[in-house]
């Protein structure tokens, strides 16, 4: 464990308007040191603090679940000269080759995770399984506000379905993150359903992903989703899955063509669902 008050990287987080509280602690998670986990670096965090964890290049190999279970925390990767959108290649949670039951991490609090890649292992085939990373899933444990920021989630040929499941949890912000079935096709990048409101999804790339984004069922009226400048190359933008909901699908770049090949259903279906499609870029 290594905690710093002082220099420069206080002054960076700062900049960055990350580091908010000036009693807030930072954390160094080094992937490389085997005696002190993510986990631990997230237990020792102090809820409602601002406190931050700042990952350092490497991968961590996990064999159960990291639980991102502390409110008002910053996990962010230490960039070292890197283009922002290929962190995660280089600061990622993956499961070890014994670890086939769950998501390698799930967030059950509000926070913000900025540069992180996330893969799993998990061959289930409910909503949560399969995913890289789980945020909410539990009726007590639905986080309001997480904000997830040039996040990876490459498939890496291995046998997890989807790259980022969210249930039942609100206000969350997905952007400038990437979806890549690499070495097979995810079935989703994205995957959401249950009792939330306020998703917005903003700038993130898809490629390899047979959908994008899928949905389940939703609760209490429709999650009031904002889907807007995502690139999808192939694939499907949206497949709500023949469920109705809230949201507004807008200035997106599709290489597919309007209708069927970018949505599961014809555009005017989806409206009177309440999926309100416009000023997409289609395949020419």
């Amino acid at each position: 464990m290594s905690i710093i008050q002082s220099g420069s990287i206080i002054a960076q987080l700062n900049a960055m308007g990350i580091l908010l509280q000036p009693d807030a602690n930072v954390f160094i998670f080094d992937p490389a040191v085997t005696s002190y986990t993510l986990q631990n670096a997230i237990d020792d965090c102090t809820p409602a603090k601002g406190d931050v964890i700042v990952f350092l290049p490497g991968g961590h190999e996990v064999s159960a679940q990291v639980n991102i279970d502390c409110s008002g925390i910053t996990i962010i990767a230490a960039n070292r000269g890197l283009n922002p959108l290929v962190d995660g290649e280089f600061h990622a949670v993956y499961s070890a080759a014994s670890f086939t039951t769950g998501p390698a991490a799930k967030i059950s609090a509000p926070c913000r995770i900025i540069g992180i890649g996330f893969a799993s292992r998990d061959t289930g085939a409910t909503f949560f399984s399969g995913a890289a990373c789980l945020i909410g899933g539990d009726a007590d444990a639905n986080p309001f506000g997480v904000h997830m920021k040039n996040c990876r989630f490459p498939k890496w040929g291995l046998d997890n379905r989807i790259g980022l499941a969210i249930e039942g949890s609100s206000d969350c912000f997905i952007e400038e993150c990437g979806f890549e079935g690499v070495g097979s096709a995810f079935d989703m990048g994205i995957y959401i359903q249950g009792a939330m409101q306020n998703l917005e999804i903003k700038a993130c790339r898809f490629r390899q992903c047979t959908a994008a984004i899928k949905t389940g069922a939703f609760a209490g009226g429709g999650p009031h989703v904002l889907v807007h400048q995502n690139i999808v190359e192939d694939g499907k933008l949206l497949d709500t899955d023949g469920n109705a909901g809230t949201g507004l699908i807008t200035n997106n770049f599709l290489e597919t063509a309007t209708g069927t090949g970018s949505f599961d259903r014809a555009v005017g279906t989806l409206q009177t669902a309440g999926w309100q499609i416009s000023g997409n870029q289609y395949a020419e």
